[in-house]
């Protein structure tokens, strides 16, 4: 006799419920072991397959729907021996780039002295580097500006190399009007969006006008909107002091603005970059003062100095050749701008107007002469045309005076 089935005699006392399990288990032992009260011999010499069954296993239970459902939901173990095996990618050559960075030309140096191979393991994403090549070049070209390209390396290197752990991106570029803040907020939102610190190639030029409504309640609808529209890319804020006043700090419709701008600083930090604009004296008098939280947001800042009467000059040379134009050798000097500089109190905006009146005044002094002429400035069109430039501003000035007298 099976001492198994012994055993389960014994502890039958203590089971409350046979299981199917169970009932197979038994009416098994009873077809091998006591079919025709025979206790083995003959019969348990006999196969298995040919034995007389004296108990039959109901097989109703199969077929209950909630059995069925079990069999057709349960997660059968995968069979690996017919999946192609695992090869793992050799492993990559690596290349150490050693180099001091202190400037922007020294970043463009090491993406020029180093193409990017996918078969080697850099030490640096040099990748990333050579994607924002066109932009660090348009950056590094530009006139003056010195401490401010140091200020957006320091930004850059920075965040490229993912050391920072959920920090503010936010940026204020301090200076006044035509120093080029437009022009560097877009190359930074440009470089960005490209190795993938921000998401989307998304640049939005907002002022007063696109984030205040006329009623409240509206202004923070239409400010969240604008915040929406640049989820993952920049929103650039000129002359941001406009938003706020100096005097009136209970200005319900700045407030609800900057209010709901200072709480998507926060929410956003990671999918967007706000860069404010204006000079700093005004924007801490008016944009920081009206929230008191907003100025921690605001981690990095950019100071932008007035150009030098020299910088002055390259920006003229240079907007002059952009425009396919030339300048008669020995015509224009530095002597003549620093005589000047004063009068250039919007720099480069002064300067595209500057040249504008010069071939405005080249167009009247080469009328019915030469062709050879043409497109080539002489100092006498740049004193003609610097006094257009003095006449319209005196215009402009008389014009503010007289609107201010009846505001």
């Amino acid at each position: 006799m099976s001492k198994s089935f012994i055993k389960w005699l014994d502890e039958y006392d203590e089971k409350k419920e046979l299981t199917q399990f169970d009932y197979s288990v038994m009416t098994t032992l009873f077809n091998r072991h006591f079919t025709g009260n025979f206790q083995g011999d003959l019969l348990n010499m006999m196969p298995f397959q040919e034995q007389p069954e004296v108990f039959k296993i109901d097989n109703t239970f199969y077929n209950d729907p909630y059995y069925l459902w079990q069999k057709q939901h349960e997660l059968l173990e995968p069979n690996f021996s017919s999946l192609a095996p695992i090869v793992l990618p050799p492993k990559k050559e690596k290349k150490i780039i050693e180099s001091t960075i202190n400037t922007l030309s020294d970043l463009i140096n090491i993406i020029e002295q180093n193409q990017y191979d996918e078969n080697l393991e850099y030490n640096i994403d040099l990748k990333s580097l050579h994607k924002i090549k066109p932009e660090l070049v348009q950056l590094n070209d530009m006139i003056g500006l010195t401490e401010l390209k140091k200020s957006v390396l320091d930004q850059l290197l920075y965040f490229a190399q993912s050391l920072c752990v959920n920090d503010y991106k936010h940026t204020a570029l301090f200076g006044p009007p035509g120093t080029g803040k437009t022009e560097i907020a877009k190359i930074i939102g440009k470089m960005y969006s490209k190795i993938g610190i921000l998401k989307n190639d998304v640049f939005k030029k907002v002022t007063r006008n696109d984030l205040i409504a006329g009623y409240l309640g509206q202004t923070a609808i239409k400010t969240r909107k604008v915040i929406d529209e640049c989820l993952g890319g920049v929103l650039f804020i000129d002359e941001a002091y406009s938003l706020a006043s100096a005097y009136d700090l209970n200005d319900s419709y700045s407030k609800e603005c900057i209010d709901t701008l200072c709480e998507a600083l926060s929410h956003h930090r990671d999918d967007l970059m706000v860069i404010i604009a204006g000079y700093e004296e005004e924007l801490n008098e008016t944009f920081f003062r009206v929230n008191k939280g907003m100025p921690s947001r605001f981690v990095w800042r950019f100071t932008m100095e007035p150009y030098k009467s020299n910088e002055m000059m390259s920006i003229f040379i240079k907007l002059v050749a952009e425009q396919g134009w030339l300048i008669e050798p020995g015509h224009i000097k530095e002597k003549w701008f620093e005589d000047k500089k004063e009068d250039f109190v919007y720099f480069g905006r002064d300067m595209e107007l500057l040249i504008t009146y010069t071939k405005i005044a080249h167009s009247r002094r080469i009328y019915g002469k030469s062709p050879d002429l043409r497109k080539i400035i002489t100092l006498e069109d740049l004193n003609h045309g610097h006094k257009t430039f003095l006449k319209n501003k005196k215009k402009k000035k008389d014009q503010h005076y007289l609107h201010g007298i009846y505001v």
